[in-house]
């Protein structure tokens, strides 16, 4: 079959393979080593940093994710593998085209995630996600700096490394900063990920990057080496075990069969539950969520009022969106808005989930009547505030939209 694609810059641009060491940042001790690819020396495309920016301002990084791939299975870098954990980052875009050849080594695909793909589309960032996760791939999230979607994404994708990008030690300390070193350590310990900083070019960023929550580093401190044998007379320490990511999925297919799992529900007022729904809302606000996401059953239930409070709240979140049936694909503001099927047993219901860096909530309300939805009548409810239990909740709404 010819190949109609046309001529492009990555297709035969000259490439030099090097291996950057990934040290403890306590110690120097080595863990592992990343398969990076550079231009020509002396050239604007001669550190890997630059030629990554490059092919993505070009839309042509998947061009350069497939010659890295390629360069993997090269006898050199393979003997790399059989001796260490060797990290090989490539597009999530790519995980239909790999193959299982890995297997036999300690070479890793880790499937990078970037910083903006989740509040660009959430569902299908997600799915893609979910597919790399079912072929034993690593999920890695590349380039995470001081931006109000750290926690968003971190709460969606938990992926199992979190590489920092260099402007995080580059720059003075500020609140940004300080609120990622918070959305990293709540992130760490709930899910064991592997924190690497990018950029420890120093030793004074070496602390930073510890203080920020970093366990292992990669920079001109721990300088790349295109000979990997001279990589073999440091101390070596194991990279934790991998994949890290610790929320299966549920079984239950809507918020309130997942919440009612372990929670007794409740029957409520309707009166009672809308504020109860309004003073989360409040709670998401000024907690500054990550994610905030509505079913409003039908779309006559989100009213203008109810429009303007969630375009207010969700200047200060990360992620919001409302669904239900009529309701237009649209975004208004930071909100989503999309249309649930008719059919869909989520109309049923009656759901707002608040997901931050540290605090969830879940409030899930059920017709207790057989007459249709009538929210003059009342509601069976059940509440939560399991961060597992809101975190599947949510997945449980977006999966509808991948």
């Amino acid at each position: 079959m010819t190949d109609t694609r046309g001529f492009t810059l990555f297709d035969d641009l000259e490439l030099h393979m090097q291996f950057a060491p990934i040290c403890r940042l306590s110690d120097g001790a080595l863990a592992a080593v990343e398969l990076q690819v550079r231009g020509p020396s002396g050239t604007r495309l001669g550190t890997p940093e630059a030629l990554r920016r490059a092919a993505r301002v070009v839309e042509e990084h998947a061009v350069l994710d497939q010659r890295k791939h390629q360069m993997s299975q090269s006898a050199r870098a393979q003997s790399v593998a059989k001796l260490l954990p060797m990290l090989v980052s490539l597009d999530l875009d790519l995980i239909g085209d790999l193959d299982h050849t890995t297997a036999a080594t300690l070479e890793r695909h880790v499937m990078v995630v970037m910083p903006d793909a989740v509040t660009r589309s959430p569902q299908r960032t997600l799915a893609r996600v979910a597919r790399a996760r079912a072929a034993g791939k690593i999920i890695c999230v590349d380039g995470l700096t001081r931006n109000d979607h750290a926690a968003t994404l971190l709460s969606l994708v938990e992926p199992d490394i979190i590489v920092t990008g260099r402007d995080v030690l580059r720059t003075p300390a500020t609140a940004d900063a300080a609120y990622l070193a918070h959305s990293l350590a709540a992130h760490r310990e709930r899910s064991h990920a592997v924190i690497i900083a990018e950029g420890v070019d120093d030793e004074a960023r070496r602390v930073t990057a510890l203080t920020m929550g970093a366990e292992f580093g990669i920079g001109a401190l721990f300088p790349a080496v295109e000979d990997p044998t001279v990589l073999a007379s440091g101390t070596v320490v194991p990279l934790p075990e991998m994949p890290v990511w610790s929320t299966p999925d549920s079984d239950h297919s809507t918020p309130y069969a997942i919440a009612s799992a372990a929670n007794t529900p409740r029957r409520g007022d309707k009166r009672l539950l809308i504020e109860m729904s309004k003073a989360l809302e409040h709670q998401a606000a000024v907690g500054g969520a990550s994610i905030v996401l509505g079913t409003f059953q039908y779309a006559e239930h989100f009213t203008a009022r109810t429009a303007t409070r969630w375009r207010d709240m969700s200047e200060r979140t990360g992620l919001a969106g409302v669904y239900g049936v009529g309701l237009p694909d649209v975004r208004d503001g930071n909100v989503h808005r999309a249309p649930l099927r008719p059919d869909d047993e989520l109309i049923e219901e009656w759901n707002v989930a608040v997901l931050g860096p540290h605090f969830a909530a879940l409030l899930s309300a059920r017709d207790c009547h057989t007459g249709g939805p009538d929210l003059q009548r009342g509601f069976d409810f059940v509440q939560s505030y399991d961060r597992l239990t809101v975190t599947q909740a949510v997945h449980s709404i977006l999966r509808r939209f991948a």
